[in-house]
C-alpha cells in the first residue's frame, strides 16, 4: 500500500511532516512537540483532504478537526467526560490528583455533572457577571498603572495572571495575601493537563493536597463566620441543601480556581501576543474602540485559550464516518476547527473586524463553559484598559514559542516593552 505525506510549516519557520496511507487517515504523534505548538496550523491543509479525522498514534483513537464534527461531538448526549481515562493511559491511576479528577464537574456526566453544575451556573450568568466589571476596571487600571512603571515587563506575570485570578478570588472571598500561593497551586494543576512528565505528575498530587487543606480551612472559617461569596454558598449547599458531599466541596473550590483564571489568562495573554504580531488591527482597535469586543471573538477563534477536549462514547457509535468503540478516547481540536474554511473565510487570517464567528472554544452543550461570560468581560476590559493606557506595545525579545504537551494555549513568557501613553 502506497503512502502520502504532507509537509506543513510549523513553529518559527519549522517544516513538520505528517504521513498517512492513500487509503487511511493520517496519524497525530502527540509525542511530538510541534502539534501542540501548532495544533489548527499544522493540519490547516487537512480541510482539502477526503477524511474527517486523524488517528491518535499512541491509542488508536480519533481526533476530530472539522467545526460540523466538532460541533456535533461537543453536543452529542452519547458522548461522555473523559473523566480519569487519559491519564490511566499513561499509567497515572492514583493519587491526589487523579482523586479530584473523580469529583471534577468538567469530569463528570450527568446527573452528577447536572446537579454540581447548577450550583454554581447562576453565579455566572452574563446579568450577574456584568455586576461585576466595576470592579474588573479597577483592577486592570491598578496592574496597568504598575506596568507603566516599567519599560519592560513579563505580561503574563504582571497582568495577564494576576487580572482573572484576582476576580475568582474576590468571588470565592480569598484573602489577598493568599493569591500568589493560589496561583503557584493552579499552575502546578493546569501543567497535569495534557502529557504530563512524571515530575509534573508528582507536583500535581502536591498541589491539590495542599489547596485541599487550605480550601477545608476556609470551609471552617465560612461555617465560623459566613460572608456573602461564592464558598459561603457552596458550603451552605453541603451543610443545609446535602447538594455537595465532603468529597465534592473542595473539589468544586479547586476546580473554580483552576478554570476561573487560568484559560483567562491565556485568553488575554494570547490575544496581546496576537495584536502584536498583527500591529494594523492593533491599529484598528485603538481607533475605533467598538471594535474590541467582537476582537475578544475573534481572539478566541483565532488563538483558543483550550487546544482540545476529550471525549469518550458510552456505546459503540459510528461518528465522522468511523465506527468508534465504547470507552475510546476522542480529541475533539477546538483550535483547528476554530479555523475550519467551510465556517471562516479565509481562517489563517487574524481580523478583528471578522464578522459571524462561530467559536468553539467554550464548548457546547451540558459541558459548555460556565464561566464564558466572566472571561469574554475580563478580556474586553482588559484589552480596553491596555491599548488606552500604553502608546506601543512590543516583543522586548525573540517572539515568544506557544508550550508543548499541554492542553492550555499557553505561552512560555510574554516579555513586552511598553511605553506609556
Amino acid at each position: 500500500m502506497g503512502c502520502a505525506w504532507a509537509r506543513f510549516v510549523g513553529p518559527k519557520g519549522a517544516h513538520v511532516e505528517v504521513k498517512w496511507m492513500e487509503t487511511e487517515w493520517p496519524t497525530v504523534d502527540l509525542a511530538r512537540p510541534e502539534i501542540w505548538r501548532e495544533p489548527a496550523g499544522l493540519l490547516s491543509d487537512w480541510f482539502d483532504k477526503p477524511f474527517s479525522a486523524g488517528r491518535i498514534a499512541s491509542t488508536g483513537g480519533l481526533m476530530l478537526f472539522r467545526h460540523a464534527d466538532v460541533e456535533r461531538a461537543l453536543c452529542d448526549g452519547t458522548l461522555g467526560a473523559m473523566g480519569t481515562r487519559a491519564f490511566e493511559q499513561i499509567g497515572w491511576t492514583q493519587g491526589p490528583f487523579v482523586e479530584w479528577m473523580r469529583h471534577n464537574v468538567v469530569a463528570l456526566d450527568p446527573p452528577d455533572h447536572t446537579r454540581l453544575r447548577g450550583l454554581v451556573s447562576r453565579v455566572f450568568t452574563p446579568r450577574r457577571v456584568n455586576q461585576i466589571a466595576p470592579e474588573v476596571y479597577q483592577v486592570a487600571h491598578a496592574l496597568a498603572d504598575q506596568m507603566a512603571d516599567s519599560t519592560e515587563v513579563d505580561f503574563y506575570e504582571s497582568f495577564a495572571q494576576r487580572l482573572p485570578l484576582t476576580i475568582i478570588c474576590s468571588m470565592l472571598g480569598i484573602p489577598e495575601v493568599d493569591h500568589s500561593q493560589m496561583q503557584t497551586w493552579t499552575e502546578a494543576i493546569n501543567a497535569a493537563s495534557g502529557i504530563p512528565r512524571v515530575s509534573a505528575r508528582e507536583a500535581a498530587d502536591d498541589a491539590i493536597e495542599s489547596m485541599g487543606l487550605y480550601v477545608k480551612a476556609l470551609v471552617s472559617d465560612r461555617r465560623r463566620q459566613p460572608k456573602s461569596d461564592l464558598l459561603t454558598a457552596l458550603v451552605e449547599s453541603h451543610d443545609h441543601d446535602e447538594r455537595l458531599s465532603a468529597e465534592e466541596l473542595p473539589a468544586m473550590v479547586i476546580q473554580i480556581l483552576v478554570a476561573g483564571h487560568e484559560t483567562t489568562r491565556n485568553l488575554i495573554g494570547n490575544g496581546l501576543f496576537t495584536l502584536v504580531r498583527h500591529p494594523d488591527q492593533m491599529a484598528d482597535l485603538r481607533s475605533d474602540s467598538s471594535l474590541i469586543e467582537n476582537a475578544v471573538e475573534e481572539v478566541i477563534r483565532y488563538e483558543p485559550s483550550l487546544i482540545w477536549v476529550a471525549r469518550v462514547p458510552k456505546q459503540p457509535i459510528e461518528i465522522a464516518g468511523q465506527e468508534v468503540q465504547e470507552g475510546e478516547l476522542i480529541l475533539l481540536n477546538l483550535a483547528a476547527a476554530n479555523r475550519d474554511p467551510q465556517v471562516h473565510k479565509e481562517p489563517q487570517n487574524f481580523d478583528v473586524h471578522r464578522q459571524g464567528i462561530r467559536v468553539l472554544s467554550f464548548g457546547m452543550g451540558a459541558h459548555f463553559c460556565i464561566g464564558a461570560s466572566l472571561a469574554r468581560l475580563e478580556g474586553r476590559i482588559a484589552f480596553e484598559v491596555l491599548l488606552n493606557r500604553f502608546s506601543e506595545i512590543h516583543f522586548s525579545g525573540p517572539e515568544p514559542q506557544f508550550a508543548a504537551y499541554t492542553a492550555l494555549r499557553t505561552l512560555e513568557a510574554l516579555p513586552l516593552s511598553l511605553r506609556a501613553a
